[in-house]
């Protein structure tokens, strides 16, 4: 079964993109703290499975045939290393800041496949 090469920290790319999608559900000073302490955090790598991930975030599987899952599960195929997702925890919610299509490809490879993550948790 192929493996899913990963990079080893997340880019200050993947946190700007994060601080995008952060800015249409938090108020902007949640955004600032998250962003804040992903930028610490963006080297701290943790693993949890793909199938967890989703369930957790409460969020759908989009579908194989998706056009952004394809592009990334043919990145897996080629081996081309991905850049961890970014996960954000704010009280009992958590949300995929960066790396939703990746996830998604990563679970279609294995539901179990582990997935690493930078996790910031705010209040």
């Amino acid at each position: 079964m192929q493996e899913i090469k990963w990079k080893p920290a997340a880019t200050e790319k993947d946190i700007a993109a994060a601080k995008e999608y952060l800015t249409l559900v938090f108020k902007p000073q949640d955004v600032d703290a998250a962003i804040g302490k992903l930028s610490k955090r963006r080297k701290i790598i943790e693993q949890f499975k793909a199938k967890d991930i989703l369930r957790a975030a409460e969020m759908q599987l989009l579908p194989e045939t998706n056009e952004d899952v394809r592009d990334e599960f043919r990145k897996i195929v080629k081996r081309t290393p991905f850049v961890p997702i970014i996960l954000v925890r704010k009280g009992h919610r958590l949300f995929i800041a960066d790396g939703y299509h990746r996830t998604c490809a990563a679970y279609y490879l294995n539901k179990d496949s582990e997935v690493h993550c930078v996790l910031a948790g705010i209040e």
